[in-house]
């Protein structure tokens, strides 16, 4: 699964953003793995879609063989940790931000970029 990247430009400086973005992304279940001054990651899972929930109930009602076979192949798959990174770089009046996320935290990724000064 490929990251989506998003940019900014802030007025604050690269700790500050950090400072902000571990305070953030913790608070929405994120959990905070490596930090510097210029950068922090962070580990969660995907919500679990209940589509795919229903599904794999349905199969183990049906016969066991059928909702392994969907546990394995898409709930075990979709469970799986995945990474957010914060990224920060000095530049002119302020920061760089760089946001590489997964597809299931783009409004997480918007909603951080949107909430810093410009």
């Amino acid at each position: 699964m490929a990251d989506l990247v998003l940019n900014r430009h802030t007025s604050l400086s690269s700790e500050e953003t950090i400072t902000r973005a571990i305070q953030f992304f913790a608070t929405a279940k994120w959990k905070p793995t490596t930090q510097t001054s210029r950068a922090a990651t962070f580990e969660g899972r995907p919500p679990l879609p209940w589509f795919m929930l229903l599904l794999t109930l349905i199969g183990f009602m049906a016969c066991f063989v059928p909702g392994m076979i969907m546990y394995m192949m898409v709930i075990k798959k979709v469970r799986q940790f995945q990474n957010l990174v914060v990224t920060t770089t000095p530049a002119a009046n302020g920061t760089d931000v760089v946001v590489m996320y997964p597809k299931s935290a783009r409004n997480l990724a918007d909603r951080f970029l949107n909430a810093l000064p410009n």
